[in-house]
């Protein structure tokens, strides 16, 4: 959730703080603003969780929690999963839009829609130099 709060944020932080900025910019007209800027910007925070909680439930946001093993193939990365419910799923490379390194974790973000990601923990790779040519053969294969 932390990681796909702060991608959310990242994007909309402006939309966030305009009411509060303009009701900030409204307490030289009366000071009783303040009280309503702050009103503002717990609303403003409190309808954010909704919105991040519905990404959250999306099937590649559970490919992140559970326990898995990835695996690199010629048609994109493997998953083989623990669970019963979920054994195997392939995703392709073209379904991957970028990598980034976010809260100890390496984030594959999908072109499916902005908030859907994979997570995997960069404890998982063995060596620095393991987690670099893993890196290196994603991006290879998505640009």
């Amino acid at each position: 959730m932390s990681i796909l709060y702060r991608l959310f944020l990242v994007r909309w932080w402006w939309l966030l703080l305009l009411p509060v900025a303009v009701c900030l910019a409204l307490i030289a007209v009366d000071t009783r603003f303040a009280f309503v800027a702050l009103i503002v910007a717990m609303a403003m925070v409190i309808v954010s969780f909704p919105v991040l909680y519905y990404f959250a439930l999306t099937q590649e946001s559970r490919w992140s929690i559970l326990e898995k093993t990835v695996t690199i193939t010629d048609e994109g990365l493997q998953l083989d999963f623990t669970s019963e419910k979920m054994r195997r799923h392939v995703i392709a490379w073209s379904d991957i839009a970028s990598t980034t390194a976010l809260n100890h974790c390496l984030v594959l973000r999908f072109k499916k829609n902005s908030y859907t990601f994979l997570a995997i923990p960069l404890a998982a790779f063995q060596s620095e130099d393991q987690l670099r040519r893993f890196v290196v053969t994603i991006r290879e294969n998505i640009f």
